[in-house]
């Protein structure tokens, strides 16, 4: 049996209330206010370099509040309050500040990068002492440094065999050590100073240089080591060669140091006019297994073995530089002209343009560095410039060797606020003219330095570099 109901009623009432009710237009949602535009006091317009993509943005902005980048990009991506004062570059090229990774700073030109658009340097090897009065300076770039090198007890940086507590810490350059006991316990001893790297140097013996790398491990610190070259002592007293280093944990490998041994290790002759391609294969695959970056440091390469082969005089303060220069270069170019070291200067310089290439294509970062002033004709600053120059010569593109000067230099740093042109990053600034992702030698043509959000005052800058230059000249007479 099946049950029907009979169909629902409405009366008149309620059936007209609800017809009214299916009419009345819902409540007018509130219109959406626009968000504040995000903190800013300084505005920049021109191309932006993105370093991460290595890649131009046309009609490019950074905002900078605070001395941090608040938004970077497009400009239709960006917004900045009313107020905030604008610098329209036009079609110059906004860049991240430059790194240099391998430098050897020293009060009377310490002054010198910043207004040559290097905001950040990598101090690599200094008493603890200097660094403090180096960073104390007017006008300094951002310094992260190693401290005293750790080397054997035959160092060329001068040998020191008394106990390691017979003089302050913080005067002593180099540590020497005999074994893994002392490295360690050098390591330590830095570590508790406030370093931010350990460097470890060519007369290390094996066993101090894994105890180096493991205490500073322990110690949460990366390593740099400058394991000798050819020119130097890298085949003449040296023991750890550079696939040893990457074995035991180095961070960066400075100047491709130890490949000279590496390479005579397998059976190969590095002094050798040409080169066994499998042994370099054999090389490259060993570095890159070990997750260790380069520094290279090919523009001494190419001043060591042809000081002047790269340019000069268009370098940011090379006018007013050069002439307190002159002497001391003059000294390097006297010690480098014996047959022999000419041999083996071209011999540094043959392995390395043969392994950088094959280096970047096996994915192994490298990072610019100009170990400066190790070379003649080479300044303050600038000589980054220089490593870029070289960097391209020695076959990477422009905008390849900008990344080894911005963002993958950072990255070895283990600094995601520096080298970019980014939300958060610290606002490092190279304002240049012209287009050094086509052409490198651009990055000279310097316009303005921004440094943590503040344009560098250029010429007041270049007026503090020369009266510390002057001084330092009526000093040593």
């Amino acid at each position: 049996m099946r049950f029907s109901l009979p169909p629902a009623r409405l009366s008149p009432l309620l059936l007209a209330a609800a017809l009214a009710w299916s009419i009345v237009p819902a409540a007018a949602a509130p219109t959406p206010q626009p968000l504040p535009p995000p903190p800013g006091d300084t505005v920049l317009l021109g191309r932006l370099f993105d370093a991460r993509e290595g890649k131009a943005v046309p009609q490019g902005v950074v905002v900078v509040a605070d001395g941090r980048i608040r938004c970077a990009g497009p400009v239709r991506e960006c917004r900045w309050p009313a107020g905030a004062t604008v610098h329209d570059y036009g079609q110059a090229m906004l860049l991240p500040g430059l790194i240099d990774l391998h430098v050897h700073a020293r009060p009377h030109y310490i002054q010198a990068f910043v207004p040559a658009g290097v905001t950040t340097v990598r101090d690599a090897n200094n008493t603890l002492a200097m660094i403090a009065t180096l960073r104390a300076a007017t006008g300094a770039p951002r310094l992260l440094a190693s401290g005293p090198a750790l080397d054997g007890i035959h160092s060329a940086l001068g040998e020191a065999t008394s106990p390691p507590d017979s003089q302050p810490l913080d005067q002593r350059m180099p540590l020497t050590v005999t074994g893994a006991d002392e490295a360690a316990a050098a390591v330590r001893a830095l570590a508790g100073a406030g370093v931010d790297w350990i460097k470890l140097y060519e007369q290390l013996p094996p066993a101090a240089l894994d105890a180096a790398v493991r205490s500073a491990r322990e110690a949460g610190l990366p390593v740099m080591a400058d394991l000798g070259l050819m020119l130097t002592r890298g085949l003449d007293g040296a023991e750890v060669d550079a696939l040893q280093a990457g074995s035991a944990g180095v961070s960066t490998l400075e100047h491709l140091s130890g490949v000279a041994l590496a390479y005579q290790r397998l059976g190969g002759d590095p002094l050798a006019d040409t080169l066994d391609e499998g042994v370099l294969d054999r090389i490259v695959a060993a570095i890159a297994a070990s997750g260790m970056s380069m520094v290279p440091t090919v523009g001494n390469a190419r001043q060591f073995h042809d000081p002047g082969a790269l340019g000069l005089d268009d370098l940011p303060g090379a006018a007013r530089m050069r002439p307190h220069f002159e002497g001391y270069w003059g000294y390097l170019e006297g010690a480098l002209a014996g047959e022999r070291t000419k041999a083996r200067s071209a011999a540094d310089l043959r392995l390395s343009t043969a392994l950088l290439p094959r280096l970047l294509a096996a994915g192994v970062p490298v990072g610019a560095g100009s170990d400066l002033p190790a070379a003649p004709r080479m300044l303050p600053g600038a000589a980054l410039h220089q490593e870029l120059q070289a960097l391209v010569e020695a076959g990477l593109s422009p905008v390849q060797a900008l990344q080894a000067a911005t963002h993958v230099a950072a990255r070895i740093l283990g600094r995601d606020d520096l080298g970019r042109l980014e939300p958060g990053a610290i606002a490092d600034i190279l304002v240049v003219d012209g287009d050094p992702l086509a052409d490198i030698l651009h990055t000279r043509r310097l316009r303005a330095v921004w440094f943590q959000g503040e344009a560098v005052d250029l010429e007041a800058a270049w007026e503090r570099v020369m009266d510390a230059l002057e001084a330092a000249a009526r000093e040593n007479g």
